[in-house]
């Protein structure tokens, strides 16, 4: 159980990333400068580490953020501080960041083999994270009327986390 401190709707995930989007958008705007496939090649493969990195940082974050509402449903009855979600107005919109996130994590397979002839690969378990994540959002409406530790919705295949293994 959590002490009898705040409980914050962020424990201080959120500071370690690197906003995902704009990134992604960005590297390949400075690829896309190059006519030439041999400079966009070299371009990418100066990008592939980062582009791996920030794609994992993401799918663990989301992971991260069901366990740490897994820990805070447990605690009954108790207010959550700092949802900067709170107030705001729930549309599909809310879920362009999640399903931009796995749409490009299924890109970076094709783009590592096809600039470099490198075998990046999305797993299934990372997959399962992003549509796990999604579920969550969606059962939350986005965090916009979290308040209090019994307002967290957990999706009924959280079970499949137990499942969830790296090979």
């Amino acid at each position: 159980m959590l002490k009898d401190e705040d409980i914050k709707f962020d424990p201080g995930f959120i500071i370690h990333l690197q906003a995902f989007i704009p990134t992604v958008e960005d590297i390949y705007s400075t690829i896309n400068r190059f006519k030439n496939f041999g400079q966009k090649r070299n371009m990418f493969r100066n990008y592939y580490n980062r582009l791996k990195s920030l794609t994992d940082s993401y799918i663990g974050f989301y992971l991260g953020c069901i366990l740490w509402a897994i820990v805070l449903k447990r605690e009954k009855d108790k207010p959550v501080i700092g949802n900067l979600c709170w107030g705001g107005v729930y549309d599909e919109g809310t879920l362009y960041e999640v399903d931009f996130v796995k749409d490009y994590a299924k890109q970076l397979v094709k783009d590592a083999k096809y600039y470099l002839n490198d075998q990046y690969e999305l797993k299934d378990f990372e997959v399962k994270i992003l549509d796990l994540y999604r579920e969550f959002l969606v059962l939350n409406e986005g965090f916009v009327a979290l308040q209090n530790t019994n307002d967290i919705k957990l999706p009924s295949s959280i079970k499949e986390l137990e499942n969830i293994e790296r090979n």
